[in-house]
């Protein structure tokens, strides 16, 4: 099958499933007004100076987020995502910083709208396999995490922006970030923009901090995580690191990668061991059916083993880079490519 036809199925399949996805979108939002008509949210209110929707009108503000609800028992960040899943209504939370994680594990049918709101953890998981999978999450607005996004089991996620920073007066492990994870079982993921300013290594606290963007998990990896843009200014570690299958990404900048060191380092789902030490600012490893619209690698302050490692995979089932460009190309990084890699490059700078 030629470049060109290729190019051309994986557009077709985007827009067909963008067209679906608009449908369940519709469908989804018809439900929400009807519970949001029935919905009486006058327990939850503490403060009607604000508009409905305002989770201060609920008594939620950065400074108090721990402090319990006189009516729900709860801390007020809890109870006030316990109104957003019960109501269908979106929710808005100020700026400022929360001290605290944004935990979403096992929730559904929820839109929340943030003003840089900043969290220690985001969390958006299954955490026990009798309880259900968190489903039909929107977060809009621009989210700020100190330690990490995760993501696991999750279905029908849309995230519009969410900076990722090191501050360890921040965090409440005192620790650096260790980048965004989306892991087993996660489905229909849509990020518009993600940066990562910082990923951590040295102690062992870092053991599962393999790359800035994962996207893996043996035997159920992800599929169809679309994310418009990644910029990555900073890995200690590796910079992509993408394993399952119908992914579409847009632009992707990386300025520095492998800056730091493999100490205490577990290894990597699908990975040979001892690959995990081996620092690249892309690695492609048993990924299929995808899409990478451009990506732009600065070499001049990184020090990672290769550029790009395109592993195991399928030229039947390729992962299609539209452009791959290196700045400040050294002769010492290469791209690694296995016997049986599933990578086409159109244009490469």
């Amino acid at each position: 099958m030629t470049q060109p036809k290729i190019t051309l199925i994986i557009c077709l399949l985007t827009f067909f499933f963008f067209s679906c996805k608009e449908e369940k979108k519709a469908t989804f939002n018809n439900e929400k007004e009807e519970i949001q008509k029935q919905f009486d949210e006058t327990e939850y209110v503490l403060d009607d100076s604000f508009p409905v929707g305002d989770a201060r009108r609920y008594g939620l503000t950065a400074e108090n987020s721990k402090t319990s609800h006189p009516t729900s028992g709860k801390n007020r960040m809890t109870t006030v995502l316990d109104l957003a899943e019960k109501s269908g209504m979106e929710i808005i939370f100020p700026a400022g910083y929360y001290g605290m994680d944004l935990t979403l594990d096992s929730r559904n049918n929820m839109t929340l709208r943030f003003n840089n709101s900043e969290f220690n953890l985001i969390h958006i998981t299954q955490n026990k396999d009798t309880l259900p999978k968190p489903e039909n999450i929107t977060l809009k607005g621009t989210l700020i995490s100190y330690a990490r996004l995760g993501l696991t089991e999750a279905r029908n996620i849309s995230i519009d922006s969410v900076i990722l920073k090191s501050d360890t007066s921040k965090n409440l492990w005192g620790l650096r970030n260790t980048g965004c994870h989306i892991y087993h079982g996660c489905k229909d993921i849509k990020i518009n923009y993600l940066e990562v300013q910082d990923l951590g290594s040295g102690s062992e606290r870092y053991k599962y901090s393999h790359a800035a963007l994962a996207i893996d998990g043996y035997n159920n990896n992800p599929e169809n995580v679309q994310i418009k843009k990644v910029h990555i200014k900073s890995t200690d570690r590796h910079g992509i690191y993408m394993t399952g299958k119908d992914h579409l990404i847009g632009e992707v900048i990386i300025d520095k990668f492998g800056i730091g060191d493999a100490t205490h380092m577990d290894g990597m789902q699908d990975a040979a061991p001892g690959e995990e030490k081996e620092f690249k600012a892309l690695w492609i490893n048993k990924c299929y059916d995808s899409f990478i619209e451009n990506i732009i690698i600065n070499e001049k302050d990184s020090k990672g083993t290769y550029t790009a490692h395109f592993d195991s995979g399928d030229m039947r089932r390729p992962v299609i880079i539209g452009n791959f460009k290196v700045l400040n190309d050294q002769t010492d990084m290469t791209i690694l490519e296995d016997d049986n890699h599933g990578v086409i490059i159109e244009i490469k700078e």
